[in-house]
């Protein structure tokens, strides 16, 4: 199924799980309690579930990978710094702490329902992907805010007090639930039947092993015991089975240019995706994914209606461009390193637009550079511009001179875009004005359970297993360039957490996954302190209490609401 349509919506949920109603959105004069016994009621209120999750990914993502190595401020600056100087009343974390409640609250209203509604064939089949969902919220809320409120009912009046769970209750009930879903028991379909846009078992497993590599890492350890020891042993283990049954026996077959591709968006490679279509959203200049738009340089205002659209919120780093060697052909299918006439003419224009830029890879020699411009058939590289921003740091395309590392991404132009989430069809260049795209965002894929499981081997001291679980990630089609494959070949002696992170740099740039795997890893502090270009500072990353920021701050709003006893999160 390639979409998911919403038919109606049952809004009864309960914003942050204090006291605010959703309004109803029922487009019929059939009562809700009544129409949600229906079964065209029924799925309707699963579609609603579902289109929930389109609200984080319909904003830029600053809770995922803000204040990271890897990205930092474009055109528009203090984007990163202010990602450390939240307070409890910032607007960002209460739209991701409230939109995750109120999609928990439609999956509690599903599996409520899924009682009393009238059988059908996919019954429990909804129920079931309801849990999915349900789980998958509560553990992006832990692994953004820790410990937090559990609520399995559906509420249909105003609960005042809800009080944070444990963090190792929180854990045990998402991981309970994932192995549930990940089993024969579950009414979840087979990945093959399900396509991408339904919760399905490849995707519960994955999201189990993750769930257990993340716990295995909460040993009490992290930054200065902030978070309880709530790790057990066998955790790491279970990462490694679970991202194999994720895996289940399958290589990727298909490129990481194939496997993004807008044409594409049903493939082996992924597990799971948050659909987006200008069929189901209420208006596509401002309902879309906002995943194209991230990570480049600012490309010129209306003049440039071929440009895609830019927020120069998150350029991408020189360490994360630089993290691509020799033969690593995921560089040039990840970055727009050929800057034609126009943005979009790489796709429409490849072989009449001329190349005005070349954004030349970190390894590149000036023999590479003149091989690169000899090859030339069709006459397009004249008056290329060879930009070395990526290989000597700091020189911008517009006009070659020298320039500091904020310079060179406040430019226009001034360093390589990526480009793997790009909506190139012709509906999407005709939308410049707004940074909205319609192409799907992939959550859940076959290569980040390949770096999954390898994250879990290291983790139980086998690291031939682990280097064996990259070698196979690396035999994807277009990653080895011809005449590397020995330079491409990762050994043992290679394997520990930095090589592990650095890897996920290079086959995830630009997925939504960069501030959760820092702290994960208990990396968060050190990398931002030691790559961040903005340069922040450690202190920065304190509170006044002294504590870091390794958690969100609670939205003052949810403490004041509720009745319960509600703790603060270090930091704030």
């Amino acid at each position: 199924m390639k979409k998911i349509y919403i038919i109606a919506a049952l809004f009864i949920a309960v914003v942050s799980g204090c006291s605010d109603f959703l309004d109803q959105d029922n487009r019929s004069n059939v009562p809700s309690d009544q129409f949600y016994k229906t079964a065209t009621g029924f799925e309707s209120l699963t579609n609603s579930t579902y289109s929930s999750i389109r609200t984080l990914y319909n904003n830029p993502p600053q809770m995922f990978v803000a204040g990271t190595d890897l990205y930092a401020d474009g055109k528009s600056q203090g984007v990163v710094m202010s990602h450390y100087t939240f307070t409890a009343d910032e607007g960002t974390v209460k739209t991701f702490y409230v939109n995750c409640y109120k999609g928990i609250q439609l999956a509690n209203s599903v599996i409520a329902y899924g009682e009393t509604t009238e059988e059908t064939s996919v019954r429990a089949q909804y129920v079931d992907e309801a849990r999915f969902i349900r789980a998958w919220y509560y553990f992006q809320l832990v692994q953004q805010f820790g410990p937090v409120a559990l609520n399995e009912k559906m509420f249909d009046y105003a609960e005042m007090k809800h009080e944070r769970a444990s963090l190792s209750d929180v854990y045990k009930f998402i991981i309970d639930e994932f192995t549930y879903l990940a089993s024969s028991s579950s009414k979840l379909l087979e990945r093959s039947g399900s396509g991408v846009g339904r919760a399905n078992k490849r995707t519960a497993s994955f999201y189990l092993a993750k769930a257990y590599l993340t716990r295995g890492w909460l040993d009490g350890t992290d930054y200065e015991s902030q978070e309880d020891n709530i790790a057990q042993s066998g955790d790491f283990e279970n990462a490694a089975k679970f991202a194999l049954q994720a895996i289940n026996n399958e290589e990727p077959s298909i490129s990481i240019e194939n496997a993004f591709d807008i044409n594409n968006e049903e493939n082996n490679e992924i597990f799971w995706s948050i659909q987006f279509s200008s069929a189901s959203v209420e208006d596509p200049n401002r309902n879309g994914s906002y995943q194209q738009a991230q990570f480049g340089a600012y490309l010129g205002g209306s003049e440039k209606p071929r440009n895609k659209a830019i927020d120069g919120n998150f350029a991408p780093s020189l360490r994360l461009q630089q993290m691509y060697t020799r033969g690593d052909g995921r560089l040039e299918q990840t970055f727009m390193l050929e800057f034609h006439q126009a943005y979009f003419d790489y796709y429409h224009e490849p072989t009449t637009s001329p190349i005005i830029y070349y954004y030349a890879p970190a390894w590149a020699t000036d023999e590479d550079i003149n091989t690169w411009m000899a090859d030339d058939p069709n006459g397009l590289k004249t008056k290329t511009i060879i930009s070395k921003t990526i290989a000597e740091g700091g020189i911008a395309p517009s006009n070659g001179a020298p320039t500091s590392y904020k310079d060179r991404r406040s430019m226009d132009y001034g360093n390589a875009c990526i480009r793997k989430f790009d909506d190139y069809s012709e509906s999407s260049i005709g939308n410049r004005s707004t940074t909205c795209s319609m192409h799907d965002v992939v959550v859940s894929r076959l290569g980040e359970a390949y770096l999954i499981a390898a994250e879990a081997y290291l983790k139980s001291n086998k690291t031939e297993e682990a280097a064996n679980m990259i070698n196979k990630l690396r035999k994807r089609p277009g990653t080895i360039k011809d005449g590397h494959s020995e330079s491409m070949n990762v050994s043992a002696a290679n394997i520990n957490i930095d090589f592990i992170l650095d890897e996920r740099a290079r086959e995830l740039a630009g997925e939504y996954v960069r501030w959760t795997d820092l702290k994960r890893t208990h990396k968060l502090i050190e990398y931002v302190t030691r790559y961040n270009e903005d340069g922040v500072p450690e202190s920065a990353m304190k509170g006044p209490d002294g504590k870091y920021k390794i958690l969100r701050p609670i939205p003052q709003a949810a403490i004041d609401l509720n009745q319960a006893d509600v703790e603060q999160n270090p930091g704030y």
